[in-house]
């Protein structure tokens, strides 16, 4: 009979960004990408991307060094800048939803592992995710409050946004095993 392993306690963060990607209710994959989230976050004891990645380096998984605290931000939503910048507290403004769909989309396809990316559309094969596999309140949660803001502009779901909600729900059932 194998032990009984205590889960670690939520920190206040991650507690607010569940509630907040749980205020709207979504239908089709939304509840399920959102728990897969959580339990990813729950995985890695809600660490901070520096401190799961020096493990993982320590663990001989990962070869590269230096000391991210995201994913890319090149492509991302300049919305995502301003919502930090405002410690989560806002919504910020999305006026033109298609320039954002875009916006998303290139950042999401950017933040993707290059063996991913290089092929449109991007494939759903078993790969190494170590790179996108970025917990804490500036990994992936950027990218679903993205999809939660895209949502909540939208009159009805649109298949491009439903597109994207399932592509990220996939990955994060491959990084959860």
């Amino acid at each position: 009979m194998k032990p009984v392993v205590a889960k670690p306690a939520p920190k206040e963060w991650v507690l607010k960004a569940k509630a907040l990607l749980e205020e709207k209710a979504f239908d089709g994959p939304w509840p399920r990408l959102v728990e897969q989230w959580y339990w990813c976050e729950e995985s890695k004891s809600f660490v901070s991307p520096v401190s799961f990645l020096h493990a993982r380096y320590r663990e001989g998984k990962l070869t590269v060094t230096g000391q991210p605290k995201g994913h890319p931000a090149k492509l991302q939503p300049a919305q995502v800048g301003a919502w930090v910048q405002r410690a989560r507290q806002c919504t910020p403004d999305i006026w033109d939803v298609e320039a954002f769909r875009k916006t998303w989309t290139d950042w999401w396809r950017d933040i993707n592992p290059p063996w991913r990316k290089a092929i449109t559309p991007m494939p759903r094969t078993d790969g190494d995710w170590v790179l996108l596999d970025l917990p804490g309140p500036n990994g992936f949660l950027n990218v679903l409050v993205c999809l939660k803001w895209w949502r909540e502009r939208l009159e009805q779901e649109l298949p491009a946004w439903r597109e994207g909600v399932e592509d990220v729900l996939w990955v994060l059932e491959r990084m959860n095993g």
